[in-house]
């Protein structure tokens, strides 16, 4: 379920689905993560702690992405 909601944020951002997954701080790539844990969280349930395991962040990093992400999807309509 999860790499469907990669692939949908890839789509929507034009890039590749690996770069959602990648770590860093490149602003697309901050800017996939944000988008794909609010998505994630918000829409399908997943916890923030399974999200942190998954991209070996911690759980507070990946619920500041879910707030960060929920703006980009308002702002965008997304």
């Amino acid at each position: 379920m999860l790499d469907k909601v990669a692939l949908c944020v890839a789509d929507v951002l034009g890039i590749e689905p690996e770069q959602v997954w990648a770590l860093g701080k490149h602003p697309l790539t901050v800017k996939a993560r944000s988008l794909f844990c609010y998505w994630a969280v918000r829409q399908l349930g997943c916890s923030a702690t399974e999200l942190s395991r998954r991209f070996g962040v911690s759980q507070p990093s990946v619920s500041i992405s879910v707030k960060r992400g929920e703006k980009l999807a308002r702002e965008g309509r997304l």
